[in-house]
Parts: structure tokens; sequence; C-alpha cells
């Protein structure tokens, strides 16, 4: 009873892999036909002023429309984009993208995100900022991008507290999505920095400093002189580029924490005056490598010291160290007369 029994079950199983195997094929046969037929029209639209009339598929090609569609939308740019986005709005995808969004999988949730992003589409704004707010890192972030993508500017100024607290968000994936609103988020970290909570500042300057914006003097100011955290500073100082802050820039020369004494090098070699020289060249005995390394970098920038001020330097110190450090400079540097 028991070997027939191993029989039927043995006999069961080898149906079931036999099942999913020739529905994967026919899955994969009907995608094939599917792309066959769409990638055409999708690439004529591309290139044509106006979509054309384009074919009625099945409900259950909609999916297989969306990933290809997407596909070629994060491929492109510009009037494309654009192209692509009437096509779809013929073919009504955002109903069906909400429809996933609010009923599919995990990875239909994704593509709907992602397709919604992309067709700017009002109606499923508070979708998507309940999306935002969810536990799911990728889905998360992804519909952040899409509210961005919507409205610029009333997403950054209703993501901004979650760019700020969520720590799950790569600062590099969230300058990525916000690049193409650099000047709506500047607009709500200009305004709002001196009002959020200290304990933000930091992610906010990472994030400036990563789109690569300034705060105004103010803000920098104030930063500056109240923030009670090492990496704030060290942040704040990384921002830094008005010689307006060269007083509060020196106040920090003396910092018992390194990665600060290398910023207020790296700033004076930017903006430093003569009167810097010597503190640049006691950063010169800093008991840290990056320390002496970015004190002799700056020394040589200046345009009152430079290079050949580096090499009767070295040619007059004692301290091994900073030999060592001069001459690792020197020979990076180009002489002059070279």
């Amino acid at each position: 009873m028991i070997g027939v029994s191993a029989i039927v079950l043995t006999i069961v199983m080898i149906l079931v892999i036999v099942y999913l195997r020739l529905s994967l094929r026919k899955s994969l046969k009907r995608e094939a036909q599917f792309i066959a037929l769409w990638r055409p029209i999708l690439l004529e639209a591309i290139s044509a002023d106006t979509p054309q009339t384009v074919p009625e598929f099945d409900s259950r090609d909609q999916l297989l429309f969306l990933k290809l569609w997407s596909y070629l939308q994060e491929s492109l740019r510009g009037t494309a984009n654009d192209r692509l986005n009437a096509l779809a709005r013929q073919v009504h995808c955002a109903v069906a993208a909400r429809n996933f969004l609010a009923h599919g999988n995990r990875s239909e949730r994704l593509l709907a995100i992602l397709t919604l992003g992309h067709l700017r589409d009002q109606l499923s704004w508070e979708s998507l900022a309940l999306q935002a707010t969810q536990p799911d890192r990728l889905a998360s972030i992804h519909a952040a991008r899409a509210l961005i993508r919507i409205d610029p500017l009333r997403g950054t100024e209703w993501l901004l507290p979650l760019m700020l607290a969520r720590r799950d968000w790569d600062i590099s994936q969230i300058a990525n999505f916000l690049d193409e609103a650099r000047q709506a988020f500047w607009l709500q970290l200009a305004t709002k920095i001196l009002t959020i909570d200290q304990s933000q500042w930091t992610r906010a300057l990472q994030l400036a400093d990563a789109l690569q914006l300034q705060l105004p003097l103010k803000a920098m100011r104030f930063i500056l002189a109240h923030c009670k955290s090492v990496t704030t500073l060290v942040a704040a100082l990384h921002l830094a580029s008005d010689a307006k802050l060269l007083p509060f820039v020196r106040h920090c020369g003396q910092h018992s924490d390194w990665r600060v004494r290398v910023e207020v090098a790296r700033f004076l070699g930017d903006f430093g005056e003569a009167d810097d020289i010597p503190l640049l060249q006691q950063s010169l005995h800093d008991a840290h490598w990056w320390v002496r390394y970015q004190a002799a970098r700056s020394l040589a920038s200046l345009p009152f010291f430079g290079y050949e001020q580096l090499q009767a330097l070295s040619k007059k110190t004692a301290d091994v160290l900073v030999l060592k450090m001069l001459s690792h400079v020197l020979a990076e540097q180009r002489s002059p007369a070279t």
C-alpha cells in the first residue's frame, strides 16, 4: 500500500512539473509574440509627431505592455517620453497601473509606481504618498520619485520630512531622483533648514552637497555657530563655499576631531588669506595623515604661496612626517617651469 502511494505521488509530481513547464513555455511564447507586435508600434510612436491609432489588447497583456513601455521610458528622455505617455493614455495605462497598485503583488506594485510616475498621474497622488510612507524601502523610494515627477514643488514640500527622517533611503538615491527638481528642493531646504530639528541638519546638508546646492549664507553661519554634532559640523564645512564664512572656519582650526581639521584645511585652500598660512603650516604637523595631506595641498594651491614656496618649505623642515608629506604633494603638483 505504501509502495502504491509513493508511485501515485511520484506520478502526480511529474504531472505538476510537466504542467508548470508547459505553462511557462506558453507564457514565454505569448510574451515574445506580444513584444514582437508592440515594440515596432512603440518605437514608431517615439519618432512620430503624434501617436498613431493603436490596436486593442487583452487585459491579460496589460502587465506585458507596462513592462515594455516602462523599459522604453527609462531608456529615453525629452519629447520621446511625452510621446510614449500620449500612447499610454490611448490604451488606458493609468487605469491599469492604478489597479495593479491597489491589488497587485509586490512586483506589480513596483511596476505600477514606476508607470504612474512617468505618466505624472495626479489621480494617484494619495496612493503614491501612502506607498512612500511604507516600510518597503524599494517601493517607498520609487513612490517618492513618482511624486517628484508628478509635481516637483508639491513633491519636495511633502517629501522633505520623509527624506530627512528615513535613514533607509540612501542619500545618493534621493539625489538621483531629486536632480530633476533641484530648484524646488533648494527652495524648500533654504526656507526650512533653520526650523527643522538639529538632528536632521547633517542629512539635509549631505543632500544639498550631493545635489551641489548652496544654502543661504545666513543659514550656513547659524549652523556653523550653533551645531552640536561633529558630523553636522563636518557636513557644514564640506558644503561651505563662501569666503564670508572664513571667520567661522578659522574658529574650527584646532578642533579635536581630525575630520573637522581636514575640512578647515580644504576650505583655507580655496578661500584662505595670507594670515591663514601659519595655521596651514601648523597643520602639516598634525597627527593625522589626511590633515597633513590636505594642508599641504591647500598651501600648494594658494596663489600667494604655491609650488615654489612649498618646495622651499620642504628644504627647511626637519620633521620627517612633514618632509614625507611635502614630497608626496610636490610630486602630485606640476612645477610651473615644466
